[in-house]
This record gives C-alpha cells, structure tokens and sequence, in this order.
C-alpha cells in the first residue's frame, strides 16, 4: 500500500524516471487510489504536462480503458478538466472516444458541458466520437452546449452531424433551451 502512494505521488509530481523505475519493477499501474478512487491514468489525466507520464504509464501496462472508482476513464477525465494536451494524448495512443462512465456518458458529453477550449470537443469529434449520447433526462451534448452558452461546441457538433431538432425527456430541443438559459 504505502508503494502505491508513493507511486501516486509520483505521478502528481510528473516524476517521469520514478515512475518508470516503479513500472520497471513490476508495479501494476492498474489500481485505484484507497484515499481518492483515481488511477495513475485518470490523475494524470487531470494535470498539467502530463504527456511523458501519460506515455509511461501506458508503456508501464496502464489500460486506457481502466475506470477510476466514480467510473471514469481518463479520456473522460481529461475532457473534465478541459486538458486539451492529455486528450490528444490518450486518443493517439488508441483510447476510444465512445467510452461510456458510470452514467452512460462520454467524453463529448462532458465536453459540452464544461465547455473549456473548443479543440477537445473537435478533436473528440474527429475521432470519429458519437454524436448524440443522452442522459437520465435525454439532454444531448447540444442541449448541454446550448445551456452553458458554448456556441463554438455547439458549432463543432453541428458540423458533425448533432440533430437540432433532438427533444430531451421534457420535449425541448437545443432551441427551447438556450431561450430557457438566456443564452
């Protein structure tokens, strides 16, 4: 236990040659922290500079597809935290962008909602990301663009191929929404 967090805090201060001598060693990156339920990956995901961490874990045995306790990938995780350089990283390492959490949403979903640089939510996109995923109340990432005033989001997704014309559970369309939300 107390090499796992030391490992982890490894990861939080992007201490590249620690964690690779770890991994050298035979540590399996794929647990969860006991404290905060994260992964290497997904804590990774989450912070500045992280690309040559990322790319250790992974050549280490990290599995991109491992979920954090809340049910999380990292490339959902790196969406959150509108990390656009370890985005970029997990998706040219061969992370799926269609990966659903714990709640059936993915990363462009999170995307929309957080807003963040438009780049993610593009870069999500050109990976061949799904349009269209809903939640517990059938809003879609353009309800969401449209809700938090994200409009170059919401542009990316038309683009893509985001129905306008898409109702939630209540009946409302992207529409109906930014005149709800003032936006």
């Amino acid at each position: 236990q107390a090499n796992l967090r030391k490992f982890m805090d490894h990861v939080h201060h992007l201490s590249v040659e620690k964690i690779t001598k770890m991994l050298d060693r035979g540590l399996d990156p794929n647990y969860h922290d006991l404290e905060t339920g994260e992964t290497p990956l997904t804590l990774a995901a989450q912070l500045d500079n992280t690309v040559e961490v990322i790319k250790a874990l992974k050549n280490g045995g990290a599995h991109l597809d491992f979920r954090a306790k809340d049910g999380m990938t990292a490339l959902h995780k790196a969406a959150r935290a509108k990390n656009q350089v370890a985005l970029k990283t997990f998706l040219e390492l061969g992370a799926s962008p269609n990966y659903k959490d714990s709640c059936g949403l993915t990363p462009l979903y999170h995307t929309a909602v957080v807003g963040g640089d438009p780049y993610c939510c593009e870069l999500l996109l050109h990976e061949h990301a799904t349009v269209s995923c809903k939640d517990e109340n059938g809003w879609q990432e353009i309800h969401q663009a449209c809700r938090y005033g994200h409009v170059q989001h919401l542009e990316h997704l038309l683009f893509y191929g985001a129905d306008m014309c898409a109702q939630n559970a209540s009946g409302n369309t992207a529409l109906h929404i930014c005149a709800l939300y003032n936006q």
